[in-house]
């Protein structure tokens, strides 16, 4: 009975070794994944080897590495990209029988709008076996270049509504304001009047003939000189401009001659200023700007006349 028992244990443990050495041979382990770091040669670029913040519509490359860890080949190859987890789409597909495979891809950051994006890696070997590994691209909105000031109220000499701009921050300023605080005047692009010769007028401090109207403005010690003209684009033309370089490439197409520091209706050419019209400004910093007037009010007198303008400005 003792020699009964001893061998039916024997025929376990037998058994269990069998067990375990085939689930070994049965089991054989999934391909390996790896992303590559440093440099990528063809475009000089740093390779995205984890998660990535990237801005909207940016180039990038990234590249990675699969091996099998088998006697068995690589068979299929596939990335994907999965938006918010509602738009997927798929980079590459590809049948393969390789022991390893490298390659780097170049795309894009997600095109329209910010969000998360899972890039997703997955090898297959021939044994069916396969492995997955991701980042994720986080895209914020691109920089525009351009800041938009909208509503902005001038009025002229006799009135308390501020009479000064400056397009840096978007602030009006009333010339005692000015007078008074150098800083002020170190920011201020234009004065706008509205003159009984020349018109509603928008001029730069540097323009001597504003301390006819503004006497103050003859101590200021920061007189900015910003040049300007008035342009051909019509109101959906400035509207449809969303960055810098539009912006710069618009006015340039003009074929303007920046060559005065100051525009009045009945004075410059090709006169008129009327809601609807567009000017072109440079500022004394170099800075382009492009001015829409929305609002004419003429006062009872030339003195209590108001501006209203939107302006798009380079940053």
């Amino acid at each position: 009975m003792k020699k009964l028992t001893y061998l039916l244990g024997l025929l376990v443990v037998a058994s269990a070794i069998f067990t375990s050495c085939s689930k070994d041979e049965t089991e054989p382990d999934p391909p390996s994944i790896t992303f590559l770091g440093g440099t990528e040669p063809s475009t000089g670029w740093e390779r995205v080897d984890g998660d990535v913040s990237l801005t909207v519509g940016e180039p990038f490359v990234f590249g990675f590495t699969a091996s099998s860890n088998s006697d068995k080949n690589l068979s299929t190859i596939k990335v994907t990209r999965n938006y918010e987890n509602v738009t997927q789409s798929t980079l590459l597909d590809s049948a393969v029988s390789v022991k390893s495979f490298t390659i780097d891809i170049q795309t894009i950051a997600f095109p329209n709008v910010p969000g998360s994006e899972v890039f997703e890696v997955t090898v297959t070997d021939k044994n069916g076996k396969s492995s997955s590994l991701s980042f994720t691209v986080t895209t914020t909105a691109v920089d525009p270049g351009i800041t938009e000031y909208n509503n902005v109220e001038l009025g002229s000499y006799d009135i308390s509504t501020p009479s000064s701009f400056a397009s840096i921050t978007g602030e009006t300023f009333e010339i005692t304001a000015a007078t008074a605080d150098e800083a002020i005047q170190a920011k201020i692009d234009w004065v706008y009047f509205d003159g009984a010769t020349g018109g509603h007028t928008i001029m730069s401090p540097a323009n001597a003939s504003i301390e006819a109207i503004y006497p103050s403005i003859a101590g200021w010690t920061n007189r900015n000189s910003t040049l300007m003209a008035k342009t051909t684009l019509s109101v959906n033309d400035y509207e449809s401009i969303e960055t810098k370089t539009q912006m710069i490439a618009v006015i340039s197409n003009q074929g303007l001659t920046f060559d005065k520091n100051f525009y009045s209706e009945n004075t410059s050419n090709p006169g008129g200023f009327s809601v609807g019209d567009i000017f072109a400004c440079e500022t004394s910093t170099g800075k382009y700007a492009l001015i829409k007037i929305i609002e004419v009010n003429q006062g009872a007198s030339n003195g209590k006349s108001t501006i209203k303008y939107n302006i798009k400005v380079e940053k």
